[in-house]
């Protein structure tokens, strides 16, 4: 365990820094002014995001009646939107980089809010503990700046000052995006392994049920308010591709619970799976040569 704290709060949040970087390089402020003129996609990723993840995740629990801890660490990890992991999955399939970002840039804000209370929820409604110690919001805010705002403007600013170096550094790090997403996948699946495998029936069944109805509600939601393929796309990570670190980072710093962070490592093989499989899919509809933007 104490491998995979270091690995999921330390070595994974240094990796997504540098890809948030290779976001801004891709980035252009009328990009983000058009996510902002069009609020329909924003608006439901944030519906997914934000209210049916956390009450799928509750009901999930219930429903597959869900040992406590497991069930309390779903909504835990629930409460965690992909951010900045989910960011490095559209990045690496092409969808729309601008509306990944909006949503978390928005989410990050929201998060501050929500975790703390959803935390508490997960703890009262499954191991009926009525307090649990405070997460400061500050801290959490001003590391979530640092892994996201900062990183992108210093990827944008680079593109406005070198605007022709900075796109022929898109195409290579989108690759090693991709091949450091394939080295995280290993890595954390065969460090994990004994605990995945000693909590799979316990925790799989309900962790995957819950990945893949987000990710079908995601995908579904946005064909339903007829947004672009890029949008959907970016939707559908948004909703199925949690922030494991900031989850794992709850359960161990925070609440000081390896057991916790279960759900969370359970449903990281889980999401790499049907996350990886689903950035296929998407660059080959996509194309394998589109526009750089």
């Amino acid at each position: 365990m104490e491998f995979l704290e270091t690995f999921y709060t330390k070595f994974v949040p240094f990796f997504l820094f540098t890809v948030m970087v290779a976001m801004g390089l891709a980035l252009t402020v009328n990009d983000l002014k058009e996510v902002v003129r069009k609020p329909k996609a924003i608006l439901t990723g944030l519906t997914a995001q934000m209210l049916f993840l956390p009450a799928i995740a509750i009901g999930y629990g219930f429903l597959f009646d869900s040992p406590p801890v497991i069930a309390a660490g779903a909504i835990i990890l629930a409460a965690c939107p992909g951010g900045i992991t989910s960011n490095a999955y559209v990045f690496a399939s092409r969808a729309d980089i601008a509306l990944s970002v909006g949503l978390t840039a928005v989410a990050s804000v929201i998060t501050i809010f929500t975790v703390p209370f959803l935390t508490l929820l997960a703890l009262n409604l499954h191991l009926d503990r009525a307090a649990i110690p405070e997460l400061p919001a500050g801290q959490m805010m001003w590391k979530l700046a640092q892994l996201t705002i900062i990183p992108v403007a210093l990827g944008m600013t680079f593109r406005r000052l070198k605007p022709v170096a900075a796109l022929r550094m898109i195409e290579p790090l989108r690759i090693i995006t991709l091949l450091a997403l394939i080295v995280i996948v290993v890595i954390g699946t065969v460090t994990a392994w004994d605990t995945i495998i000693e909590n799979f029936w316990t925790a799989g069944l309900l962790m995957t049920a819950i990945n893949l109805t987000a990710m079908s509600f995601g995908y579904g939601l946005g064909n339903l308010m007829r947004l672009p393929f890029p949008q959907m796309a970016s939707i559908t990570f948004e909703v199925g591709v949690q922030n494991l670190s900031m989850a794992l980072f709850v359960a161990f710093t925070f609440l000081k619970s390896p057991e916790l962070a279960v759900s969370t490592l359970v449903y990281a093989l889980i999401m790499k799976i049907t996350a990886m499989s689903f950035v296929w899919y998407v660059r080959n509809r996509l194309g394998k040569f589109i526009p750089v933007t």
